[in-house]
């Protein structure tokens, strides 16, 4: 009896350490979608802890912010299914705050949460923005662009601020309805270009009466960097412009040598005065034929046709390699901002 029981005990630790890193190895993702099969088998106790649990995670394992969003429209269905409005609101505020945009699809959860969300987010008022993660502009001329995004309409106070919070530069002061757009050209409020280091763009939202009641900080790296000068074009290849003198030559050279080689006969071939001055009338003949065909090849003619051509190309090679030394000059005293953009956070007076 008792080596049962100890054998009991330990199938049970076995089970337990083994269920512990089956635990240990899920992700908020992995507990999301066992919270939907339990919400859709109406077993709302399970998915109200799954959800919580999978919102819970944080480091690798947590929830993107497109999921976390979608997580508490599910807690917000779930309490209001379990009659507990109150915290089915408040999922629903938190909702806002993960993701002012986001709107519940009408096919997945019931019209009841999609009203209470709506009533929610109208009377949450915040933002939250979008810019690209990685750019470059020139300082005064150029600028960053960020797009701002509602839950609802209200009044905002958009400025550039330093990383300790203290402002730089007013972007905007006004309304803003489902979205706006915001530009900063890397320039202070006396319009001289910041120096490198940490900024953001901080974007206060009011309610009715002018009272903070969120505050969105979008952290900003700015670094001056050098633009890159372009390499200058190589020659162009060239056509020949005049026909070559090998087949000429080709012609000629046989007829040069026979034409000397006759000349230069010993006198056991063309013996004696007369033979000898055969010897030069033939040698000459040949030679001077071969220098008629040598001429009749046309040596080194002009190609009137790869003439112009060639004269295009060097046109175009000159102008090419001028404007590409006039942008590299123009660039080298060209000051460029590379501005890096990290993800949004939304401020309550609370905390964040």
């Amino acid at each position: 009896m008792r080596r049962a029981l100890l054998l009991l005990l330990a199938s049970l630790g076995v089970t337990a350490l083994v269920g512990a890193r089956a635990a240990a190895g899920q992700s908020g993702t992995d507990l999301m979608r066992q919270a939907v099969r339990a919400y859709q088998d109406l077993d709302l106790d399970i998915a109200a802890g799954l959800i919580r649990r999978a919102i819970a995670f944080e480091g690798p394992a947590a929830l993107a912010r497109s999921e976390r969003a979608t997580a508490f429209m599910y807690l917000t269905t779930v309490e209001l299914l379990r009659s507990r409005p109150d915290s089915a609101r408040s999922a629903a505020r938190r909702l806002v705050l993960v993701d002012p945009r986001y709107r519940p699809d009408a096919l997945t959860f019931p019209p009841q949460a999609i009203a209470l969300f709506t009533g929610v987010r109208r009377a949450t008022p915040a933002v939250t923005a979008r810019a690209a993660a990685d750019t470059q502009f020139r300082p005064g001329g150029e600028a960053l662009a960020v797009r701002l995004y509602a839950s609802a309409y209200h009044a905002i106070r958009a400025r550039v601020t330093r990383e300790d919070g203290r402002g730089l530069r007013a972007l905007y002061v006004g309304p803003i309805g489902d979205s706006l757009d915001l530009r900063w050209d890397g320039l202070d409020s006396a319009g001289t270009a910041v120096p490198r280091g940490r900024y953001a763009l901080t974007v206060v939202s009011t309610d009715s009466v002018g009272h903070v009641v969120r505050e969105l900080r979008l952290p900003l790296e700015v670094t001056p960097v050098t633009r890159d000068t372009q390499p200058l074009p190589l020659p162009p290849l060239l056509k020949p412009e005049r026909t070559p003198m090998g087949p000429a030559l080709r012609v000629l050279a046989p007829a040069t040598l026979v034409g000397v080689g006759t000349v230069v006969l010993p006198s056991v071939v063309a013996g004696g005065e007369d033979h000898a001055r055969g010897r030069f009338v033939v040698g000459g003949a040949v030679t001077i034929a071969g220098i008629a065909a040598f001429f009749a090849h046309h040596p080194a003619r002009a190609i009137p046709e790869n003439v112009a051509a060639n004269q295009r190309l060097r046109d175009q090679w000159t102008g090419q390699r001028t404007q590409i030394a006039a942008d590299n000059a123009r660039h080298r005293g060209e000051l460029r901002f590379a501005v890096k953009s990290g993800d949004p956070v939304i401020i309550t007076p609370e905390g964040p």
